[in-house]
């Protein structure tokens, strides 16, 4: 490990944001967006360049370290632990940019927050000097509140996209969050408080300088030669997008176990906690979290250490970090509806905390990169079938 961080510190400045998140949960979720007090305490905290290199005032911690701050962050408020992906992903990915991008990006600021809007491709135009972009994004994640947005962008040759080895030429790239219009959105089932907007691109000009291929392979600017940025892209994009859910499974079943202890159900002499149908439904979402939350971790744990010798990643352990991930997320929604279910009419109110956890379980396990339809590039890949998921490479 190659962070001066010590971890245990960082996961108490982590703890310690825990009253003023909380306070301000119920306003975020009201305003669809963090407070401005919450970001700027988890700015100053310095959780939001975890990913980005210590040579530009970054953390620069190891990937299991950085997935325990987002889960921590995550039990006290999820949009403030999904808050962690949209500032973290993004520095890891400044890798891929020539040194003056980067510089240009983090130098004067290294919390400077960015969202993105990595899916579908916007279209760009190769001009002198870069591209001119244009098109539109959804699900840019806390973009009112931050100063740069990432793209993917398809490059254009006429009305068809150039093409390199069979493949489309495809770019990613930053622009100031200023030159897109945010486009009102997010009006959604959970994760309310994300500002997961859209985003719309009118012919924004982007400097080569905060450009780069979107391919498997590249050479690391030289601020970014540790080894945090020789491990796998899809890792490191997961490993703070499955915290957050598995944060509200473990909040799910602790507010079950408290209203056990006080709720007998109508129908019912007993109460919750002597009802053998609650104490096995509770057993089993202790099961199934633990299960897949250890699954997650030590699959993590495993492809850093790989990573670390030097060994680098293949494609199945890609795989491997990619299963992980997706099968937290779907489990940890299904321990939260799960746990939802058992607590019977209590969860349907929006005083009762189970109401927003199992709207926000039911969100995050859509995620693009984590959903279930992510367990079909894995069995591609351990069937020796090429992945349709083209990240999994990454």
């Amino acid at each position: 490990m190659t962070t001066c961080v010590d971890t245990a510190e960082l996961l108490n400045s982590a703890h310690q944001l825990g009253p003023l998140i909380s306070h301000h949960a119920d306003a975020a979720e009201r305003n669809r967006r963090l407070s401005r007090e919450v970001l700027d305490a988890i700015a100053e905290a310095g959780l939001f360049r975890m990913l980005l290199p210590q040579a530009l005032g970054g953390l620069e911690v190891d990937p299991v370290t950085c997935a325990h701050v987002v889960e921590e962050i995550a039990r006290f408020h999820s949009a403030a632990g999904w808050a962690m992906q949209a500032g973290n992903t993004s520095s890891w990915w400044a890798a891929r940019f020539p040194e003056e991008g980067a510089e240009e990006i983090y130098g004067d600021n290294p919390s400077a927050l960015m969202a993105a809007a990595f899916h579908p491709p916007q279209q760009a135009v190769e001009v002198t000097g870069g591209y001119r972009i244009n098109g539109r994004g959804p699900l840019a994640s806390n973009i009112s509140d931050s100063e740069w947005l990432f793209l993917t962008a398809m490059v254009m040759e006429g009305d068809q996209p150039r093409m390199i080895e069979g493949m489309p030429d495809i770019i990613g790239l930053a622009i100031r969050a200023q030159e897109a219009r945010i486009i009102e959105t997010w009006d959604s089932l959970g994760m309310r408080a994300t500002d997961s907007n859209d985003v719309a691109m009118d012919n924004v000009f982007v400097p080569t300088s905060r450009t780069f291929h979107l391919t498997p392979e590249f050479e690391p600017s030289p601020a970014f030669r540790g080894p945090l940025y020789r491990f796998p892209g899809v890792g490191t994009v997961t490993l703070i997008i499955a915290p957050t859910p598995l944060a509200v499974a473990r909040a799910a079943i602790t507010e079950v176990r408290e209203l056990a202890q006080k709720k007998t159900a109508f129908g019912f002499t007993k109460p919750m906690r002597e009802r053998p149908a609650v104490q096995a439904a509770v057993a089993k979402a202790e099961a199934q979290l633990r299960s897949a939350r250890l699954l997650f971790y030590d699959t993590l744990e495993s492809a850093w250490q790989r990573t670390l010798a030097g060994e680098g990643n293949s494609l199945e352990q890609k795989a491997d970090l990619l299963l992980a991930a997706s099968h937290a997320v779907t489990t940890a929604a299904a321990v939260t509806d799960l746990m939802h279910r058992t607590a019977g009419t209590s969860g349907i109110y929006t005083r009762n905390p189970l109401e927003r956890h199992f709207r926000d379980a039911q969100t995050l396990r859509h995620h693009g990169f984590t959903s279930e339809n992510r367990f079909e590039a894995v069995g591609q890949v351990y069937l020796g079938v090429p992945p349709e998921f083209a990240m999994v490479a990454f």
